[in-house]
């Protein structure tokens, strides 16, 4: 189970809600060359952010602003931190995270009865922020873990600034540099944090962190000349749906109303584009169109698949650890996973020789869904039949749905579209080539989509249903409409989706107004599960 970031806020509410908010920040002073872009708050009165623009350079800065101490209030600091230190290591602290606040708590109090002092309520907030912050967050890059609109996190050596991967704005640097001495510290700090071990001996790790972002780390200047450094995709707690693609104009209704007869009819779909287009994001979000009974089965090397599924299997790859334990790759999770009778397969992204095995699932009429580095689709096509991959052509044609994603940057601000959709046909008899339909286009001048061709694939849908197709395009225009409706409704958590698209499986020819209750209640019947 992962550990939400800003889990600990809960825990410091009690301690800031009738603190004077002015006393806890420095007025915010700007220089006369710069300005601020977007300013919001993490975690009010402590945590905000500060975006701002140097006018000169054009360079924009990411701040974070957190409680302000002096010079002295620092000192008094650190001598808690030492005592916290020396008396926390004596305490279990194994133990689930309440307890861990706790015992925290506690012992912060007691030092402060030991030295009788005595602290107002806002220096009071300032210490637990920081104590909390250093022993149960992320340390001094806890505020950009708990920024929502944050998607990247890079430390590329000693003494070079942070950068973030912003929603808005794209790549920023940020306030934060490490010196030699704090980055190899920190850096062990995180690779600890996963349960895993980093030094000159094992200068590079993969891991995942305890609220399940993906971290990158190296150690010292052998592998990396210019010090140790991090990476950190950050997971998504509250994973994007189809009505954030609508909303964010991803895809319009008509297609994903596409993607969801296609799901619900088990046809094998690849995303594809090249890095931070938004694969994997479009991806989980096209899983929650999943009959709610069926049997899925993902494989990924860190997971990202988030999804409010019961009759799911996740499988993450692990690497060994010694000469005693195996190695796990995505190839041996695969093989398993075909013994698991899956109705729906899923690989994070394919890039070795599991493709294989994927492309024969596909073949035996498992449903397959994955992500593939590739700019567009004659270029996914080259890297499937190329090594590592070596997907023979005869089974490419067995994928049926080819959706290329880009990353798309307009007055500034990046967005991510759908370049194409295309549908593969089979393979020509003549000159052995695929045939390629394409759906829908993406015009860039314009910002839209426009239906480039007939979906043959709704027509195969038709006749393996025994229906006329101009029922099966009613069928798919009417969830169109009804993806419309929950976007005017405001309907977006993943949770709540989930249970709509559901609750659409359940009563597909009622009217869209008792579908959507059906669905509240579904959510209230599971609330009251939980709490029993």
């Amino acid at each position: 189970m992962k550990l939400r970031s800003g889990y600990y806020y809960q825990f410091l509410r009690k301690y800031v809600d009738d603190v004077d908010e002015k006393k806890l920040h420095q007025d915010w002073e700007l220089d006369d060359h710069e300005e601020i872009l977007r300013e919001y708050w993490i975690f009010r009165p402590l945590v905000k952010v500060v975006i701002t623009l140097n006018k000169e350079s054009g360079e924009r800065m990411y701040h974070a602003m957190e409680p302000f101490l002096t010079e002295e209030e620092v000192a008094l600091l650190d001598e808690i931190f030492r005592e916290l230190e020396d008396v926390l290591i004596l305490k279990d602290l194994s133990l689930n995270y309440e307890i861990k606040e706790t015992v925290l708590t506690k012992s912060y109090l007691e030092i402060l009865d030991e030295y009788g002092l005595i602290v107002d309520k806002e220096l009071n907030a300032k210490y637990f922020y920081y104590i909390f912050r250093d022993f149960l967050g992320a340390g001094v890059i806890d505020p950009i873990m708990n920024d929502p609109y944050i998607e990247d996190i890079h430390c590329d050596g000693y003494g070079i600034p942070i950068y973030v991967y912003h929603k808005e704005f794209g790549n920023i640097r940020s306030y934060l540099v490490f010196t030699a001495e704090e980055l190899d510290r920190y850096v062990q700090t995180l690779v600890q944090m996963c349960d895993k071990h980093i030094s000159h001996g094992n200068p590079i790790v993969d891991a995942t962190l305890p609220d399940g972002s993906r971290l990158q780390a190296t150690y010292g200047i052998d592998v990396t000349p210019r010090g140790s450094s991090f990476t950190i995709r950050k997971f998504t707690e509250d994973p994007f749906t189809p009505i954030d693609l609508l909303r964010l104009g991803t895809y319009m209704a008509e297609q994903l109303a596409y993607f969801w007869m296609a799901v619900e009819n088990k046809l094998s779909l690849m995303v594809i584009g090249e890095t931070a287009s938004g694969k994997t994001t479009t991806l989980n979000a096209l899983l929650m169109f999943t009959p709610p009974e069926a049997k899925i089965v993902s494989i990924e090397d860190t997971r990202e698949i988030a999804l409010m599924h019961e009759n799911w299997v996740a499988g993450v790859t692990r690497q060994a650890i010694g000469d005693e334990e195996k190695e796990i790759d995505m190839y041996d999770l695969l093989k398993t996973s075909l013994r698991q009778r899956p109705d729906y397969i899923v690989v994070g992204e394919v890039r070795g020789r599991e493709a294989q095995t994927l492309f024969q699932a596909m073949s035996t009429g498992h449903a397959a869904y994955a992500t593939l580095h590739a700019g567009e689709i004659q270029q996914a096509i080259y890297r499937l039949e190329s090594k590592p991959l070596e997907v023979p052509r005869s089974m490419i044609q067995f994928l049926d749905i080819i959706s290329v994603q880009i990353q798309w940057t307009k007055e500034g601000v990046k967005k991510r579209r759908a370049r194409g959709i295309y549908e593969i046909l089979g393979i020509d008899p003549s000159d052995r080539n695929l045939l390629i339909n394409e759906v829908y286009s993406w015009d860039p001048y314009v910002d839209g989509y426009k239906l480039a061709g007939s979906m043959k694939k709704l027509e195969k849908i038709a006749m393996a249903m025994g229906e006329d197709v101009k029922a099966t395009m009613d069928e798919l225009k009417r969830r169109a409409e009804y993806l419309k409706k929950l976007h005017e409704l405001g309907i977006r958590d993943y949770r709540e989706v989930t249970r709509m698209i559901h609750a659409y499986y359940r009563n597909p020819g009622e009217d869209f107004d008792f579908i959507i209750e059906e669905g509240r209640r579904y959510g209230e019947y599971y609330a009251a599960k939980a709490e029993k």
